[in-house]
């Protein structure tokens, strides 16, 4: 099927019954310089975000203190979002801002994020056009809020922008950071060992990135586990994810009538991957489907030739853990210890060489493939139903079904992860995405 094949995304097949409307840059801000008055640098505004310790003590007896009763074990492999209910990702779109053009297009970003992550649980709160002050307070309400039944949290930002982290409001600037500042969680209990995410569709400079090609004719250019509940500690600054839609000191493309490049592909993608995929490989494949399939060709007035011009989505993640996109009650990946890794309990001490007499019972071989076989036989469902055509998947699939919940058939299950590791490994030529499945390789 289509969406399990890598492809060349171009606009004007997608829709060519629709005639496509200029290409905009998010967007080079000709506003006057920044009064430091209202600057995100103001000492009270700093005061508020990191209060010294004399107002902590002070704040602590004036307010009772959440905490996160449902925070993650320390060794958790994954964010678990399968176990949340809901999830929340809060909106500033700015289409008209003081000063500029109306951002044609940036309500299908707005659509795209509605539908995209509304599958999977997020509360999505969309804020259209607001002031500098109305998104302060925004982010004021967002601060206080308690996410202790929130699986994760991200805030969306479509506006211009320039060098330095300096978003746009429809009055004023304002930085990145103010809402950096809000994800940490010194202050913030339930926030803590969540999944932040912050998606920036914005210029962040005016330099444009030019195309270069990497395989050039001659003459023409073509074109076609043991739970350990005991407390540990995390820096304040971690489970962020900040994901913005060009390099530092270029520009962001959006088309008027379809929406931005970086919006509209990070969809595309989430809607394509997930759930099989953790995000932050999915990340991967949008930076890879913006840097090479979208560019935009402008005449150089300096010299008549076309340029071409591109785009370089940047990802800065201090997550911890795997990120999986789930509904609720959705099963959980498999992410088991084998092909030779070893738990080990970072709490054990031995002093001296161990008993002779074995404390623990004795296992047998290593089982690990039957949960390997409840994931491949998940992963071929979901190949089989993009892939109906597939007849040797389709019958794996029979195969994976007709076995019971008996020992008797663990040796065919462990047959049968070995053949269907070998088959999907050879698919991935064809279908690349399956390169990121956790294939059974033990001997």
């Amino acid at each position: 099927m289509e969406y399990w094949k890598p492809r060349r995304y171009n606009l004007e097949e997608e829709y060519s019954d629709i005639p496509l409307s200029p290409t905009q840059l998010d967007g080079v801000m000709t506003c006057p310089p920044i009064n430091r008055e209202d600057s995100v640098e103001d000492k009270s505004s700093e005061d508020k975000l990191f209060p010294s310790p004399r107002n902590l003590e002070t704040a602590a007896a004036e307010r009772s203190i959440l905490y996160n009763l449902k925070a993650l074990n320390r060794n958790e492999p994954t964010y678990k979002l399968e176990a949340f209910e809901k999830n929340y990702l809060v909106v500033f779109n700015q289409e008209n801002i003081e000063g500029h053009d109306p951002r044609r297009g940036t309500e299908k970003d707005v659509e795209a994020l509605e539908h995209t992550f509304g599958k999977y649980g997020f509360e999505v709160q969309v804020h259209k056009d607001l002031t500098k002050a109305e998104i302060l307070e925004e982010l004021r309400v967002f601060r206080e809020k308690d996410f202790t039944d929130y699986g994760c949290v991200a805030v969306a930002v479509l506006t211009h922008g320039t060098f330095g982290g300096l978003l746009r409001a429809k009055d004023k600037q304002y930085n990145e950071t103010d809402i950096i500042h809000h994800f940490k969680t010194h202050d913030k209990p339930t926030l803590i060992t969540k999944p932040k995410l912050l998606i920036i569709q914005a210029c962040r400079g005016t330099r444009p990135i030019r195309g270069v090609f990497a395989l050039q004719s001659a003459t023409t250019i073509q074109r076609d586990l043991d739970e350990e509940l005991d407390p540990y500690t995390l820096p304040i600054e971690s489970d962020m994810l900040v994901f913005h839609s060009s390099y530092m000191g270029n520009p962001s493309h959006r088309d008027e009538v379809h929406g931005s490049w970086f919006i509209q592909t990070l969809c595309r993608e989430i809607d394509r991957l997930s759930p099989m995929v953790d995000f932050e490989s999915i990340m991967t494949e949008v930076k890879r489907a913006v840097a090479i399939d979208m560019e935009h060709e402008v005449r150089n007035r300096a010299t008549g030739d076309i340029d071409i011009n591109k785009q370089m989505p940047v990802l800065s993640s201090t997550l911890i853990r795997k990120l999986y996109l789930k509904q609720y009650r959705d099963s959980a990946p498999s992410l088991s210890l084998c092909d030779g890794e070893v738990n080990i309990n970072r709490n054990e001490v031995l002093d001296g060489p161990a008993p002779e007499t074995p404390l623990l019972p004795q296992f047998g071989p290593c089982q690990c493939f039957l949960v390997h076989f409840d994931y491949l036989r998940q992963c071929l469902g979901h190949l089989v139903e993009e892939n109906p055509d597939d007849e040797i998947a389709q019958t794996f699939l029979e195969l994976c079904e007709s076995y019971e919940d008996d020992t008797k058939f663990n040796a065919p299950k462990e047959i049968m992860v070995r053949r269907i590791s070998q088959y999907l490994e050879k698919k991935v030529p064809d279908i690349e995405h399956l390169k990121y499945l956790y294939l059974y390789k033990n001997q």
